[in-house]
């Protein structure tokens, strides 16, 4: 049932408007900035070697634009989510849910893979693009392995939470809304608080930075797994709340 549930949420996704903007301005602008990296590259890459430098082409052209990556994601899962729950409330659809045999936790996942469908063409063809330059320079394909790999694992959390935001929302503009501004924060925590500070630890980009320097740390996996399971919890919360399970 939960792919079920998964399957019918892509097919929502896939039939709007808003799928399509994402993708295809997210495709561009990764696009965009990933040849004007490489055309920037070419230009300084005879002084690079004469200087005996390590950088190369997977640190000054693949990072930078798969650091824009994550951008582009965080713009545009909010967009993708806001009419998950919420849209459902708007809509009066959530009755329906609510009132049917499939238990929280199946609607909860389903919609949650769903929403993480509609993410993967832009992560998956933003991948394609920049693993084709290596056809014509060097890259490192270990490092590349690991940045996709966590390039999925936050793609996965940021659906998680946008869907968690969705949920507590009857209007898709309001879920859009907070969405945008506890990612925003999330975003910016590292630079508006000291390292030492106890909520530190729950800024977004140390966690990200070092999967783009080729490290795979397990606080970096416990922080993604931990708060993605805290809202796919909090979510079927909410569910069974409305049901009156709870």
């Amino acid at each position: 049932m939960i792919r079920a549930i998964a399957f019918h949420e892509w097919r929502r996704l896939r039939t709007g408007m808003m799928f399509w903007l994402v993708l295809t301005f997210g495709q561009l602008i990764v696009a965009w900035l990933g040849f004007a990296q490489l055309e920037a590259f070419a230009g300084i890459a005879p002084q690079l070697k004469a200087a005996g430098s390590q950088l190369g082409a997977t640190d000054l052209v693949i990072m930078p634009t798969f650091n824009t990556l994550v951008l582009v994601l965080l713009l545009g899962a909010p967009l993708l989510a806001m009419g998950s729950l919420a849209g459902e409330t708007r809509s009066g659809r959530i009755a329906m849910w609510l009132s049917s045999p499939v238990s929280s936790g199946q609607i909860v996942l389903g919609k949650l893979f769903g929403l993480w469908l509609g993410m993967l063409p832009l992560l998956l063809s933003s991948s394609l693009t920049l693993a084709s330059f290596g056809l014509g320079i060097e890259l490192d394909w270990p490092r590349f392995t690991l940045v996709t790999g966590g390039m999925l694992l936050f793609s996965l959390w940021l659906a998680s939470v946008a869907l968690f935001i969705s949920g507590l929302f009857d209007h898709p503009a309001a879920a859009l809304a907070t969405s945008y501004g506890v990612l925003l924060f999330l975003w910016l925590l590292d630079s508006l608080s000291n390292p030492d500070a106890p909520w530190y630890g729950l800024a977004m980009l140390p966690h990200i930075k070092p999967w783009l320097q080729g490290l795979l740390r397990s606080q970096d996996l416990l922080f993604f797994i931990a708060t993605g399971g805290a809202a796919i919890v909090l979510s079927l919360y909410g569910i069974a709340c409305r049901r009156g399970e709870v």
